[in-house]
């Protein structure tokens, strides 16, 4: 009975969301790498409800062009990349209405990130994006003075700073990247995970079908649809997932509604190839207050190349830092997971598309990842929504 209640507040909730449009503030995205440059990207083409962007060591947007110039974008020299050239095509895109409008970005929070002993991504390319993203007027925080090589930098894991980790690229450089980034791109009053005093982690990590968060179904946001099959499809699409040590309590809304899975890092999903790249599983966290009925913000954190879950399981979910700021500050994490392929789209890296492997218009609203994010984005909107409803 208390099951079926739910249900139905879920598609109460889940019509009303169909009217009421969500305030921009609610979404930040961030990456490392190839996900640096998917950050930026996403942030410019849905600069409408995107507010904020974190670029870890990845390129300017449309950079590599239509894949000529990869090479250049990854090696250098900083000198051949015009980024008047760039800005040229964010406008020509936006007249087009391929993506929103740049004058979107104005005052926006972005925070670029190059380490200086990177040799994967030229430092000098890297920091050509605070010039193109100040043409637009956004609010540029740089962080180009760490001796770190290729990789997340944390406080608490990886490994040596200056040492490029082939294993997960995380490293432990003394430094909480996760919380310097969020907190700039949240206006700079975030609560700091102690080091001294790691942080009660009471929220819940799941896993969640990709491609139904992409393609969710259409009764769903229609008052044909029965409290029950909206339940049935939730918990279709969704698990509780435990990582090794991970400890978590169920609390909140899964309590009742969500099955709980525990899954060894040893024990990886079948991975499924998709036309867009997607793997078949990815990853959210719901701090605890956010399954209590907390009104709570997103946050989408994109892998680098070698980094998905198909390599090294949930080690950049769980281990970048990310976690500890999201349940101190009720920030919903969205984990996407891309696959490596080796047909099309071929992508034998595992890497997100920012030269065209997916698609002529991969920089675009259109492209086949760029909006199959943006509906995860939407997805998880609507399922925070339905519980902030049920817990009222």
């Amino acid at each position: 009975m208390a099951i079926f209640s739910i249900g139905t507040v879920i598609v109460l909730a889940v019509i009303s969301l169909v009217t009421a449009k969500a305030p921009r503030t609610d979404v930040t995205v961030s990456g490392i790498s190839s996900g640096g440059a998917m950050a930026t990207q996403l942030h410019l083409a849905f600069s409408k409800d995107i507010s904020g962007c974190g670029i870890l060591a990845g390129p300017p947007f449309y950079c590599a062009g239509s894949g000529f110039t990869t090479a250049l974008c990854m090696s250098g020299p900083a000198a051949y990349v015009s980024v008047s050239t760039l800005q040229l095509k964010i406008n020509s895109y936006a007249l087009t209405g391929s993506i929103d409008s740049p004058t979107n970005i104005a005052s926006d929070s972005v925070y670029v990130f190059s380490g200086k002993y990177d040799t994967v991504a030229y430092p000098g390319v890297v920091k050509l994006n605070e010039d193109l993203y100040k043409r637009f007027g956004a609010n540029v925080k740089t962080n180009f003075d760490m001796a770190a090589h290729h990789g997340f930098p944390t406080n608490n894991f990886g490994a040596k700073c200056a040492v490029l980790n082939k294993d997960n690229f995380i490293n432990n450089c003394q430094f909480n990247m996760a919380y310097d980034m969020l907190n700039h791109l949240y206006g700079g009053n975030l609560i700091e995970p102690k080091l001294d005093s790691k942080p009660s982690i009471n929220g819940q990590m799941l896993t969640f079908d990709q491609d139904g968060f992409i393609n969710p179904p259409s009764s769903l946001k229609t008052a044909q649809n029965s409290s029950s099959a909206m339940l049935q499809w939730i918990q279709e699409s969704m698990a509780l997932y435990n990582p090794e040590n991970w400890n978590q309590s169920i609390s909140g809304f899964f309590k009742s509604a969500m099955p709980k899975i525990a899954v060894s890092l040893k024990d990886k999903t079948k991975p499924r190839s998709s036309s867009a790249g997607f793997d078949e599983q990815g990853f959210v966290y719901f701090p605890s207050a956010c399954t209590n009925g907390q009104k709570c913000s997103i946050h989408v954190a994109l892998h680098g190349c070698q980094q998905g879950k198909s390599y090294v399981g949930d080690t950049f979910a769980t281990k970048a830092g990310y976690i500890e700021v999201a349940e101190l500050n009720n920030i919903i994490l969205i984990f996407p997971q891309i696959l490596r392929s080796y047909f099309f789209p071929t992508n034998p890296m595992g890497c997100w598309d920012w030269w065209g492997y997916s698609s002529l218009y991969y920089a675009t609203q259109t492209g086949p990842q760029m909006s199959g994010v943006k509906k995860m984005i939407d997805t998880v909107r609507m399922v925070n929504t339905a519980f902030r409803t049920a817990n009222k």
